[in-house]
């Protein structure tokens, strides 16, 4: 009652405020191939009455309707009890978003934890994500392309091009999406096959050495069969100044292609075959943020080493926020293909519509790192330095079979069955003395069956009951070897294995209650689950293998208002949220032979709550604002566990009870009660705001453009255990440009653009540098952080030039 109360207060506040905004939410009816004999016949107008919907809309200055497909199946926005944001192919380009981390500019309630691994970045939704990196552990948001989900969220970060949509769904989606979507799903469409011969290019130039190029051709072959192919090449010089050898690290070269081919055998069988490729080729690097001083140590471990100065290798470096210089020795590389399959055919019965999906996927993934972040040449007797490698091997087929209900009446319907086989396996290496050293391989395999269904009871006419369920069957096992000379069964020299099985319920319900034909409010509960795991990584024990961390369990209320006033001139979307969380998968830093090294646990309770709101407003024809806002207050309710971060001061004992004081037996990492303690990059307060003026040309053949879009986000902290020299203040991002285009909408385009016009500094990921100071309540002058800058936490002008026939 308590929670209830608490959220229809919000939801009332939020109404009676001023409209918040949100960024290129309209979903274009008319994007090809986005009519789909399985959306229901409330939704399906057919292509020519979509398109002249379009128009009518544009002509008259009014918003789009906006179509999503967050229930598996083509629905109006406002019909939808689900906190949901899409975002539309125009949105992406406009407003240069070519990959998952740039999302964050129009989501406020996104964030994306990013550094110089990419298993171990992190998408957050509402201050959730994936707090546990390793490859025994499935994601707290799923990542799905094309109805498919990505087995490791890392294949996320390889970029985008040629997509008609993304959808960001907020809040537990387990019962249509499955396990791995216990905070969220971020729900990808790539373009389908067009119903005219078209094609299009389109470049990019930037004062920072980039050149992507995009390509695509699109249209019928014959009146059953259509194609659509896509292409796009990245080309990018560094940005962090290597003073080692005085090249630049941080950069990229991309390249991808898509196939898909449509095909209509009969009037009711649809046939969709889609087959995809890319390789993301990087050189990310870590700078140093903070180093205590002249006299800090690196690998200070005793007994083993004394360690070395830090201040030999860093000649002509300055730490701060807005270092981008390094000294490094071992040059960084992040080396990452993968290719998808999908075959999805739809069988028109008439009473229903019967759907099945096929996919499958591989994806690899070599890195190589320098962990010291020097160019010294022996650290500990080690010549050249700590440095590691890792490669990453993953497979996965998946098959889904639903059955989605056609046409009107009181009770609609969508059900099905679900099949995943995936395997990952992992090399590591770390090049280092002492126990600091490292050689193993790990595997982890799932097996996932499901069945799942959920319906839509009309009550009367405006008032609609919606009930999901689903049952998951989940099997996970692990294998670990360690490979090196001194390897013993008690660091699973000769192999340790695991597995274990788990049966799993979540469901969801809702109400909606339409005000009027264009307005509905609602309320619903849900329930979310992210199965065990197993801690594969450096230090892993036959104990390790005998104990998963525990199963997730979540359970989120919500209430909301979605709906369209002034003639279709404003979009509004509210949301207040609830949402409590059981033993939740986090992981926390200990100090492990010299090396900061993470370790999984599960946090007993955690809440997430808050309120959303998004808006869209086009006062006439001319002129559109979009933008969006989140307050999201998510804290740790017990955890008293947590291990210390580095140099924390600590009282002498053996349990914590107090929050925020570290208790230790030694001067060894000890250990903290961490109640009340906000979550790890987890802002509180994030809103977007974007505009776009058109200005008519009436003598010329183009029009003119200006698109401007801001961001904000309040102040995070990158380490659970709330480190001071972890913490980010708050930032706003200014982005803009200008430009040129046909006035009949299609043709050309050409603009200049800058990012980050304000030259902003900021860091999606501070850690303690490994190898400083790792022990709790240590007071020497060993600590260090370090800190990932992104290519877009620094200014750069370009130039977009599109074409389209």
């Amino acid at each position: 009652m308590k929670r209830t109360a608490v959220l229809l207060a919000s939801a009332a506040a939020l109404v009676g405020s001023p409209a918040f905004a949100q960024a290129g939410q309209i979903v274009p009816t008319e994007t090809p191939g986005a009519t789909r004999p399985d959306q229901p016949a409330e939704a399906d107008q057919g292509v020519g009455a979509n398109a002249q919907a379009q128009a009518a809309a544009q002509d008259s200055g009014q918003l789009e309707d906006i179509v999503v497909t967050a229930q598996k199946r083509e629905q109006r926005l406002r019909d939808v009890p689900v906190a949901v944001t899409a975002l539309t192919a125009d949105t992406l380009i406009a407003r240069g978003i070519n990959d998952v981390a740039a999302v964050t500019r129009a989501v406020p309630s996104l964030t994306v934890t990013q550094t110089d691994v990419a298993t171990s970045n992190s998408i957050n939704i509402r201050g959730i994500g994936t707090n546990a990196f390793s490859i025994g552990v499935e994601p707290a948001v799923a990542v799905v392309l094309d109805d498919v989900a990505l087995l490791q969220q890392a294949q996320a970060f390889s970029g985008l091009s040629d997509i008609a949509r993304i959808e960001v769904l907020r809040g537990p989606q387990g019962t249509l999406f499955g396990k791995g979507a216990s905070a969220g799903v971020v729900n990808i469409a790539s373009q389908a096959p067009s119903s005219k011969l078209e094609a299009g290019v389109a470049t990019q130039l930037t004062t920072d050495q980039e050149f992507r190029l995009d390509g695509s051709i699109s249209g019928p072959v014959t009146d059953w069969l259509g194609v659509r192919a896509n292409f796009f090449v990245v080309d990018r010089d560094g940005y962090i100044n290597n003073r080692a050898g005085g090249d630049r690290l941080g950069g990229e070269k991309s390249n991808g292609v898509r196939i898909r081919v449509d095909i209509d055998p009969t009037s009711r069988l649809n046939i969709a075959l889609i087959a995809s490729t890319s390789r993301n080729v990087t050189e990310p690097v870590r700078t140093f943020r903070y180093i205590q001083s002249a006299n800090t140590r690196i690998f200070a471990v005793q007994p083993y080493f004394a360690g070395n100065l830090l201040a030999p290798g860093l000649v002509g470096i300055v730490p701060g926020t807005g270092n981008y210089d390094t000294r490094v020795n071992v040059r960084p590389k992040s080396d990452s293909e993968q290719s998808l399959y999908i075959g999805r055919a739809t069988l028109d019965l008439g009473f229903a519509n019967l759907i099945a999906v096929t996919g499958y996927q591989t994806w690899d993934l070599a890195t190589r790192e320098d962990t010291d972040l020097t160019d010294l040449a022996s650290i500990a007797g080690n010549a050249g330095g700590v440095s590691q490698i890792s490669e990453y091997n993953a497979r996965q087929f998946s098959q889904e079979l639903r059955l989605v209900s056609s046409g009107g009446g009181p009770f609609s319907y969508v059900g099905g069955l679900y099949y995943a086989n995936g395997q990952t396996d992992r090399s590591f290496q770390r090049f280092a003395f002492g126990p600091g050293a490292q050689q193993w391989t790990g595997r982890a395999g799932t097996e996932s069956y499901a069945a799942f269904g959920q319906a839509t009871l009309n009550i009367t006419g405006t008032t609609h009951v919606d009930g999901g369920i689903r049952f998951n069957r989940e099997t996970i096992n692990v294998r670990f070897t360690d490979l090196r000379s001194s390897a013993t069964a008690a660091t699973c020299g000769t192999g340790c294995a695991g597995d274990s099985s788990d049966d799993q319920i979540t469901y969801k319900a809702a109400l909606r209650q339409d005000l009027n034909r264009s307005t509905m409010v609602y309320a619903s509960y849900a329930t979310g689950y992210k199965g065990q795991g197993y801690d594969v990584s450096s230090g892993f024990t036959p104990t390790r293998a005998s104990t998963p961390i525990r199963p997730e369990h979540s359970k989120a209320y919500e209430v909301g208002l979605k709906g369209q006033f002034f003639d279709n001139h404003v979009q509004l979307n509210l949301a207040g949220f609830w949402t409590d969380y059981k033993d939740f998968q986090t992981q926390t830093a200990a100090n492990v032979g010299g090396v900061l090294t993470f370790l999984l646990a599960n946090a007993p309770r955690l809440r997430s709550r808050g309120i959303e709101g998004d808006v869209s407003i086009r006062p006439f024809r001319a002129l559109r604002l979009d933008g969006g806002a989140s307050y999201t207050d998510a804290r740790i309710q017990e955890f008293s566990t947590a291990t210390c971060y580095p140099g924390e001061p600590f009282v002498v004992g053996t349990v914590a009870t107090t929050p925020g004081v570290c208790v230790s037996a030694t001067t060894s990492t000890g250990v903290q009660n961490l109640a009340g303690a906000r979550l790890a990059n987890a802002p509180k307060f994030k809103y977007t705001v974007s505009g776009t003026y058109d200005v008519t040309l009436p003598s010329l053949p183009f029009d003119g453009f200006v698109q401007a879009d801001w961001s904000y986000q309040s102040s995070v902290n990158f380490d659970i255990g709330g480190n001071p020299l972890t913490f980010q203040r708050g930032y706003g991002v200014l982005n803009g440009s200008i430009g040129l285009k046909a006035d009949d909408g299609r043709g050309y385009q050409i603009s200049l653009f800058a990012n980050n016009l304000l030259d902003k500094h900021y860091a999606t990921q501070i850690t303690a540098a490994s190898g400083s100071n790792t022990d709790a309540g240590v007071t020497n002058t060993g600590l260090a952080t370090a800190q990932f800058l992104s290519r877009d936490s620094r200014r750069y002008f370009g130039i977009r030039a599109r074409v389209r026939y």
